[in-house]
This record gives structure tokens, C-alpha cells and sequence, in this order.
């Protein structure tokens, strides 16, 4: 019996060490320190992550698919937000001032029209190559050239002098009659200039042929857009209608040499760009000249029917001596009208030039 109660008696010793305070204590402590750095660590690392979707197949949910859309759409524009700086503004006035500009002088005499050979090449006789006639237009459309004058139009006209001077004084007539025909004349190279700029037309571009003498005439009766088949139709009345005889007054009106009846014509078919070319001034039948203020104003009577005026551009074909008042008067035209002068020697004309004229150009 003894012996069975000494096997016993550790047993209420342990159960007590279990339930002593100071274990609990330590428990209790140990649960409440583990539970604050779980709750800091959460709370420091969960926080700081942001929303994101990884890429892969769409979410079937159309509010999931609404949302994750919103997310990026944020994403985005916080990327794409940049920092401005801001402008400082003053009004005050800065301490160091620019001097003024000075004022340079104008040329006093204006450059001398440039001079060309027929075809468009430089002559070295009275003028520079490169003058007033090389330089290119401000229009726009299609680049035109005639005679070395360059433009840009959308619609153009060429204005050619077939009068009894444009052939007898280059040995192309004698008399009232022809002493060659077509492609033997110097006057072909007129043609071949007017040919040239038909064929270099865009299809977008519109276009007219007028010629005179005693009347003036009008291929068509408008301008005509440069299709392939027109500029056909348009080169072969340069080459055969372009001619001498083929331009013969026009009813009761009064003969000559009429720019004044050429310009009224021209006109009328509003175009942007006008190319004039002519051996000298107008004359009256009977009459002889017609003033060259009267030219001008039949110019400025025609811009007032366009609503933007045109540029009218002269060209001053050399046939026999070379006028001084004949260029001032086409020079004149052209200024007043927005465009440019040029001086051509005709081909040929050595042959037909006053003696004196020959002998200045043997030096």
C-alpha cells in the first residue's frame, strides 16, 4: 500500500507547473507579440501594392472587363502626365536693349531687261542672261514657260502678233505675201515656244490661243482644259492658223496692228496668267500709233471684269530695229499688270536690221 502511493505522487506536482502564472504570462505575451508584427507587416506591404492585371484571355464578366478597362485607362494617363514648369512672366525691361536696324538705300536705276536669241537662248547683245524674265512665278498650278518668263498657273492664254512686221523684216514675206511656208519660216520658232508650253500643260490646267493683226481672234471661244485630245487640237492651230493673212479685221472696226482689240478679247476668257508677244507698238489704220496710255487702259478695262487680276506677262520679239519706245511701252504693260518683260531677238533678223544695226552687232 505504501509502496503504491510513493508510484503516485509526482502527479499533482506537474499539473501545477502547467497552470503556474508565469507560463501563462509568457503565452499570453509570445500570442500578443506574434499578432502585432503580423498586423505590421500587412498592414506596411499590403497597403503599398497596386492593382494590376496580367495579360491573358478576357474575363467573360462585362463589369470585370468594364473595370479592369478603367484600371489601365488610369494607368495611362498618370504615365503619360509630365511635370510642367511654370513660366515666370515680368513686364519690366530687360537691361540690355538690341540697336536698331539700319536702313540700307534702294538701288537708284533699275536692272535693264535681260535679252534673248530666239528659242529661249541668251544673247549677248544689249542685256544679261538671267534678267527679269528668269524668274519663276507665284501662282499656283501647273509651271509654265514662254520665252524664258516662268510662271505657275491653273489657267493661261497666249496672246501672238501675226502681223505683216513679225514676217517681212525676218525674210518670212515680202510684200503682203508669204516667202515661206510653216516650219521654213523664222516665225516657226514663235510656234514652236507656244507648242512647247501646250504640251507641257496639266490636265488640270485650262487654256486659250489668241491671235491678231487687224482683229483679233480667239482659238475657242473659252478656255478649254489641256486633255491630250485639246492640246492636239490647240498645236495644230498654232502651226496652221498662227500665220500671216490669218487674222483680218473684224467687221466696220478700224485695222492695224490692234493689242487694244487683242487685250479685249483675251479678256473675256479670264484667265490667271497671260503671255503677250508682239514685234512693237499698236497702230491705227490711217492713223498711225495708237498712244500707249490707250493700251494700258484696255488692259486695266479688262482686269476689272476678273475678280483677281491677272498677271500679264510681254514679250518683246526684235524683228527689225530695236525701239526704244516700243520696249518702254510693252515693259510699261507688263509692270502695270502684275508681270514680267522680256527682249528676244527674232531669228533671222540680222539679215533684215539697218545697216547701222548690223555694224553695232559686227563689234
Amino acid at each position: 500500500m505504501d509502496d503504491f502511493l510513493d508510484d503516485r505522487a509526482p502527479a499533482p506536482r506537474v499539473r501545477r507547473w502547467l497552470f503556474s502564472p508565469v507560463l501563462i504570462v509568457s503565452v499570453a505575451v509570445h500570442l500578443l507579440f506574434a499578432g502585432g508584427a503580423g498586423y505590421y507587416v500587412v498592414s506596411r506591404y499590403s497597403t503599398a501594392r497596386k492593382l494590376t492585371f496580367q495579360g491573358g484571355p478576357k474575363s467573360p464578366n462585362p463589369a470585370e472587363r468594364a473595370l479592369q478597362h478603367r484600371v489601365q485607362m488610369q494607368q495611362k494617363t498618370q504615365n503619360a502626365l509630365t511635370a510642367v514648369p511654370k513660366r515666370v512672366l515680368t513686364t519690366g525691361l530687360a537691361k540690355i536693349a538690341l540697336p536698331d536696324m539700319p536702313s540700307l538705300p534702294g538701288p537708284k536705276n533699275a536692272a535693264q531687261p535681260a535679252m534673248m536669241a530666239a528659242g529661249g537662248q541668251s544673247s549677248g547683245f544689249g542685256g544679261s542672261p538671267g534678267g527679269m524674265g528668269s524668274a519663276g512665278g507665284t501662282g499656283s498650278g501647273a509651271a509654265i514657260n514662254f520665252f524664258g518668263i516662268r510662271d505657275t498657273s491653273s489657267s493661261v492664254v497666249i496672246m501672238i502678233d501675226v502681223s505683216l512686221s513679225m514676217f517681212s523684216r525676218t525674210g518670212d514675206a515680202e510684200g503682203s505675201k508669204l516667202a515661206k511656208l510653216g516650219k521654213e519660216q523664222s516665225f516657226q520658232t514663235v510656234r514652236d515656244e507656244a507648242i512647247k508650253l501646250v504640251q507641257g500643260l496639266t490636265p488640270n490646267t485650262r487654256f486659250g490661243v489668241v491671235r491678231w493683226a487687224a482683229g483679233a481672234y480667239s482659238w475657242q471661244a473659252e478656255l478649254v482644259p489641256a486633255t491630250e485630245e485639246n492640246k492636239q487640237a490647240a498645236i495644230a492651230h498654232i502651226q496652221t492658223d498662227v500665220d500671216l493673212n490669218k487674222a483680218p479685221k473684224k467687221g466696220d472696226r478700224p485695222g492695224g496692228t490692234r493689242h487694244d482689240y487683242a487685250l479685249e478679247e483675251t479678256f473675256t476668257l479670264k484667265p490667271e496668267v497671260i503671255f503677250m508677244l508682239t514685234d512693237g507698238n499698236a497702230t491705227a489704220a490711217r492713223e498711225g500709233p495708237i498712244p500707249e496710255q490707250e493700251i494700258y487702259n484696255a488692259a486695266e478695262n479688262g482686269q476689272k471684269t476678273l475678280s483677281k487680276r491677272a498677271r500679264l506677262h510681254a514679250i518683246y520679239y526684235v524683228t527689225g530695229e530695236d525701239k526704244p519706245d516700243e520696249r518702254k511701252m510693252l515693259s510699261g504693260l507688263a509692270g502695270r499688270n502684275g508681270g514680267k518683260f522680256q527682249q528676244v531677238i527674232a531669228k533671222g533678223r540680222t539679215e533684215s536690221a539697218p545697216d547701222d544695226l548690223k555694224k553695232k552687232r559686227r563689234r
